[in-house]
């Protein structure tokens, strides 16, 4: 059974003219061009965010290394 929503809906179907359905999905093609371009850029902060993170790792290994290094050379008293 439908509601009334349902059945609103489906007599408003039934009203549209072509035009209507056309303009209609026009609106839908250009609302999902909108989220495909908002998802490859949410995609593309988050590689940079994960390449900036590994380049951060790297330096810190590189330091700590380097710090190692130096307690190691460091003549004991």
């Amino acid at each position: 059974m439908l509601s009334d929503g349902d059945s609103m809906y489906a007599l408003m179907l039934l009203q549209a003219s072509a035009d209507d359905v056309v303009r209609e999905m026009e609106r839908l093609q250009r609302n999902f061009t909108f989220l495909n371009c908002g998802l490859w850029v949410a995609w593309l902060i988050l590689v940079v965010y994960v390449l900036m993170m590994v380049s951060r790792e790297r330096k810190l290994q590189r330091e700590i290394a380097g710090l190692r290094a130096m307690l190691e050379d460091k003549p004991r008293s």
